[in-house]
C-alpha cells in the first residue's frame, strides 16, 4: 500500500466553459505548477481512464446524459435549459462529455485506489463538481464526480463521511444521498440567503432512515478565520465522531478565500491550512 495516490492528466484542461467563464482550467495548469515549484512529493501521477457512459448514467437521468451527448456533438434544443445546459453557469461546448467524464474518471480512479487498499489517501487534482444533481447540471459541473466516487466506495461496503469546505453549498452532492444512512454529508458554506445555490440550511438533515445525516453550518457573509474555525470546530469533529466512517472524501474548494471574487468570506490560507 502507498500513502498517497495522486490522479492528474493534462488532458482535464478539455473542461473548458470559453474564454472568460469563471471556471477555467487554468487553475489546475497553476496548482500542478505551484506543487512542483514548492517541492511537494505528490509522487508519479496515475493513469487516468474516462469513466464509461454507463456509468454516468447509472447515477444521472437519462434525459440529461442524452442532451450532454448530443450538445458535444453539437447540436442544440431549448428543452435542455431546463437541465442546466446552455446557461451562464454551464455553456455547452465540443466534446463536453467526454471533458466531464474524464474528470469524473479521476475521482472514480483515487476512490477505487483507496477502496481496493491500493493506498492509504489519494487526491484527484481536479474534479470537484458536488453541484451537479441527479437530473440536471448546475453551476458549473455538467456530471458529478463525487457521487461517482462516493458509489464506487459504497461498493466496497465503506462508510462514507462527504466534507465540503467549499465557499457554495454542496447541494448536487446531498441530493444523491440524503437518503442514504451510509454517507454522510456535511458542508461548510457561505449562506445561501447571501450566495448560490440559495441552499444548506441548518434545517436541512436527511430524510428517513438517514435523518441526521446531512449537515449543513451556513455561515454569514463576511466570516473570517476565527469564527469561521470556531464554527468547523464545533460542529465537524462532533459530527464526525458520531457517524464513525471508514472513509473521509473532502471537497477542498478554496473560494471561501477573501480575495475569491464571487463569494463573500473572508478566509486567509492560514484558516485553510487550520
Amino acid at each position: 500500500m502507498t500513502d498517497l495516490h495522486t490522479v492528474y492528466d493534462d488532458a482535464y484542461r478539455a473542461y473548458d466553459f470559453g474564454e472568460g467563464h469563471p471556471f477555467s482550467p487554468l487553475r489546475q495548469q497553476m496548482l500542478v505548477s505551484l506543487l512542483a515549484a514548492t517541492g511537494v512529493d505528490t509522487g508519479a501521477f496515475a493513469v487516468l481512464v474516462p469513466v464509461t457512459e454507463a456509468a454516468v448514467r447509472a447515477e444521472h437521468d437519462g434525459a440529461l446524459v442524452d442532451a450532454v451527448v448530443a450538445a458535444s456533438r453539437g447540436a442544440w434544443s431549448d428543452a435542455w435549459l431546463p437541465l442546466g445546459l446552455g446557461d451562464g453557469d454551464v455553456p455547452v461546448f465540443a466534446g463536453m462529455d467526454a471533458a466531464a467524464r474524464r474528470l469524473c474518471g479521476g475521482t472514480v480512479e483515487a476512490a477505487d485506489a483507496v477502496a481496493s487498499g491500493r493506498a492509504r489517501r489519494a487526491i484527484s487534482l481536479g474534479g470537484g463538481l458536488h453541484h451537479a444533481h441527479p437530473a440536471r447540471s448546475a453551476g458549473f459541473c455538467v456530471y458529478n464526480d463525487h457521487a461517482l466516487g462516493i458509489r464506487r466506495l459504497r461498493a466496497a461496503r465503506l462508510r462514507v463521511a462527504y466534507l465540503d469546505i467549499d465557499v457554495h453549498h454542496g447541494d448536487g452532492v446531498e441530493a444523491f444521498f440524503e437518503d442514504d444512512a451510509d454517507v454522510m454529508t456535511i458542508s461548510v458554506h457561505e449562506s445561501g440567503r447571501t450566495l448560490y445555490p440559495g441552499t444548506g440550511d441548518i434545517s436541512d438533515r436527511g430524510h428517513g432512515g438517514a435523518v441526521g445525516t446531512v449537515v449543513n453550518v451556513p455561515l454569514a457573509s463576511g466570516t473570517a478565520d476565527a469564527s469561521y474555525l470556531e464554527a468547523f470546530d464545533a460542529v465537524v469533529p462532533r459530527a464526525l465522531a458520531w457517524f464513525r466512517p471508514d472513509v473521509l472524501v473532502v471537497e477542498v474548494g478554496a473560494d471561501a478565500h477573501r480575495y475569491d471574487p464571487l463569494a463573500h468570506l473572508a478566509l486567509s490560507s492560514h484558516a485553510f491550512e487550520a
